[in-house]
């Protein structure tokens, strides 16, 4: 599929190669208050649905599914013995009779074990739906990380390409002082090296752009890759200002710390019913005998008992520390989870800081820049110093597109762990037959 972009480079069309320099320069700080910088939702939720992870974590919620039905309805079984066999009565004269007979049989499920039965299952299903919660979760988390690999590569190779107009520009420009007499043929030699850089830039940019799309269609082939050219100031966190409502709702939402404690009930209830395991397993049957060679006939009913021994006992301890054991890991991973969010949020908030800085600072590279060429205009400096302010100001310029982007991401990774940036939740009853 062909991604399509809307990445624009503006169109200079100063005639005065100062004032297009500026104009670059101040291009990615004269953004909207707002701008399509994120996937499409809907389009987003497809694509996480149809990732790898997701679909073998929907395979696994089918067969606990039906590993659940089958503990629903139990695994007792019919038993059918038949017997033949030759009856010799030591007499004068001696009898032969030919006996057989038939049996049926069935162990009893207790309703306490049933009762246990049901509990697994519904333990088993409810893993299983934060298992799979966790994997969209994951994929979540790539894909945002992936996206905004992608974003970058492209914002750079947009901002490559302008400062290559700019320097074909630069160059005219010196190359029209050289023909009036204004300036030496050695600053073509610093122009043309300058525009050789740029031009390296550019196709490395253009080479990393094709590699970050390449990674992301390869995990999400189905995402469509547009995204406005300009990026919005990165908001601060929200969440009513404060961390711990943030942390209270990531631990309302994080499948990870769901499923650690669904594990704790999964080995929780096996050790249920296995300690109901370690009473007698009753079984009862019919029986049917033909002997005497069919002059007696016997119809009787019978019950058997399974006395259990040690293994049972050890079996079910066994259960209950491992129960114990997944209880203590899922409060270890609460509080760490716990510790991690507030960090996150508090990097978000670090992040929209930092490119306020960044943001000033390259303002200030871009203005020093742009007098720097002016005066060069005006026979008042030098070439070289002015290549080198406007180096500087590009290097600014990246300096403070990457904090912005740092900073959105950072924004949009709060927002997912919160469950309100794409539809994370699963439904248990339903999540195996979602399309």
């Amino acid at each position: 599929m062909n991604a399509v972009h809307r990445f624009a480079i503006p169109q200079f069309k100063l005639a005065n190669a100062v004032r297009t320099l500026s104009l670059a320069l101040a291009w990615a700080f004269a953004v909207p208050a707002t701008a399509d910088y994120l996937p499409d939702p809907h389009a987003a939720e497809a694509a996480l649905w149809a990732s790898p992870s997701v679909a073998q974590a929907r395979g696994e919620s089918a067969a606990q599914a039906l590993r659940g039905q089958s503990l629903q309805q139990g695994r007792e079984e019919w038993r059918l013995d038949a017997e033949v066999d030759q009856r010799r009565i030591q007499s004068t004269p001696s009898d032969n009779f030919a006996e057989w007979g038939v049996a049926l049989s069935r162990p009893l499920r207790m309703p306490g074990r049933a009762e246990a039965d049901r509990a697994l299952a519904g333990a088993l299903d409810a893993r299983a739906a934060a298992s799979l919660g966790e994997a969209l979760h994951e994929s979540g988390r790539q894909l945002l990380t992936l996206w905004f690999d992608w974003l970058n590569q492209s914002s750079q190779s947009a901002l490559w390409q302008a400062q290559r107009q700019l320097a074909e520009q630069q160059l005219a420009s010196v190359n029209a002082r050289i023909r009036l007499g204004e300036a030496a043929h050695s600053g073509r030699v610093a122009a043309d090296a300058a525009l050789a850089q740029i031009r390296l830039q550019q196709q490395q940019a253009a080479t990393r752009l094709l590699q970050a799309r390449n990674r992301l269609l390869a995990q999400f082939p189905g995402l469509p890759l547009t995204a406005d050219a300009t990026l919005p100031p990165p908001p601060p966190p929200g969440f009513g200002g404060s961390a711990e409502t943030y942390v209270s709702t990531i631990l309302e939402h994080n499948h990870e710390l769901f499923r650690a404690r669904r594990q704790a009930d999964v080995l929780q209830a096996e050790a249920r019913k296995l300690a109901g395991q370690r009473s007698v397993d009753p079984t009862v049957g019919v029986f049917y005998r033909n002997e005497m060679g069919g002059n007696e006939h016997v119809l009787g009913l019978g019950l058997g008992f399974t006395l259990p021994g040690g293994a049972r006992r050890t079996d079910q301890q066994a259960a209950e520390q491992l129960a114990v054991t997944a209880r203590d890991a899922a409060i270890r991973l609460e509080q760490r989870l716990r510790a991690d969010a507030r960090t996150d949020y508090e990097t978000a908030l670090a992040q929209v800081a930092n490119w306020e800085q960044a943001q000033q600072a390259a303002q200030a590279l871009a203005e020093s820049a742009r007098l720097t060429a002016r005066a060069y205009e005006l026979g008042e400096g030098s070439l070289d110093q002015a290549l080198l302010n406007r180096r500087l100001a590009l290097e600014g310029q990246l300096a403070a597109q990457q904090t912005q982007l740092d900073a959105l991401a950072a924004n949009a990774r709060l927002k997912l762990d919160a469950h309100q940036l794409w539809p994370l939740d699963v439904d248990s009853d339903h999540a195996h037959a979602h399309p």
